[in-house]
């Protein structure tokens, strides 16, 4: 009998053949799989070529799976499922039993972290090993399983499962609050040393929470301008001024009153909070049961 090489096509055909059957898209194909739609178109040209037959009409802007093509890509599916879940078994079998995740600074300094005594009270054995970015990693290229983003939901190559979506407020340590000056209204904040982010989330800020309440920063109101999130609730739990807080992200720390909410006005955001994973990248049962208690949570 003939050997599976000479009967196969090429194995990075078959990939290529499945993404873009699963998005009817080379462009989207080609940004899961971190190539260009040039390589993909080329990668289903050879697979057509050596099986003789078109799996795909061209159609302007558009693809459509033609007969030949749906039956094979329910073969080739299931058959790179299948493989994928096995390779994911026997790398279980010599891997202790950890699970990778990555995170923004803000949600996992103060969304995440507190919830951990909770996920090993009930999964004692698993280790987490935590990856902490305001930029989002290659998650399969450093061996990550799953990370939590904050944004619009839409990164390439990334399937993103809506958690939670936010709102921004004041919020200030008690201590200051007594001392300093009264805040009654979004414009008594503007006799105050505002702390916000810079950079990446400089959208966020101070100008534009307050732009919502048609008032503006001007140039003599004291403002304090950080890169880490973390280093702005910390300034703000030192008493130092008044930061912008996110509903669930900094929930746990005015629930055990280390800061408060000086006044009740809030805005919405334009982002959401997101629970990530790789395209293409099967769960290990470990990190699907990591996975699905997130969820859970999210819900409590």
């Amino acid at each position: 009998m003939p050997s599976l090489r000479t009967r196969l096509p090429p194995v990075n055909s078959l990939v290529a053949f499945e993404a873009s059957a699963r998005h009817l898209s080379f462009t989207k194909a080609g940004q899961e799989l971190l190539i260009s739609r040039e390589a993909v178109s080329r990668q289903i040209r050879i697979l057509e070529d050596y099986l003789g037959l078109k799996l795909f009409n061209r159609l302007y802007r558009a693809l459509e799976l033609t007969k030949e093509g749906e039956e094979f890509r329910a073969i080739v599916s299931e058959s790179l499922e299948n493989i994928a879940e096995a390779t994911v078994n026997l790398e279980n079998l010599k891997h202790p039993p950890k699970i990778a995740i990555t995170g923004t600074i803000a949600i996992t300094s103060f969304w995440l972290t507190p919830r951990f005594p909770r996920f090993h009270e009930k999964y004692p054995d698993l280790e987490i090993r935590i990856h902490v970015s305001d930029t989002l990693p290659d998650m399969i290229g450093e061996g990550i399983d799953i990370g939590f983003r904050y944004g619009h939901g839409n990164w390439p190559g990334i399937k993103a499962t809506h958690l939670f979506d936010v709102k921004a407020f004041p919020i200030c340590s008690p201590e200051y609050l007594r001392t300093a000056d009264t805040i009654k209204s979004p414009t008594d904040l503007l006799e105050h040393n505002l702390l916000h982010l810079h950079g990446q989330h400089a959208q966020e800020n101070w100008a534009w929470w307050l732009n919502e309440f048609g008032l503006e920063l001007a140039p003599s109101v004291r403002t304090f301008g950080f890169d880490s999130y973390a280093s702005a609730i910390q300034a703000a739990l030192d008493g130092q001024g008044v930061v912008l807080g996110f509903s669930e992200i900094v929930d746990n720390l005015l629930s055990k009153g280390l800061l408060v909410r000086p006044i009740e006005d809030a805005c919405e955001t334009s982002f959401s909070v997101y629970l990530i994973v790789p395209h293409g990248k099967t769960l290990t049962p470990n990190a699907k049961k990591f996975y699905d208690w997130i969820i859970q949570e999210n819900r409590i």
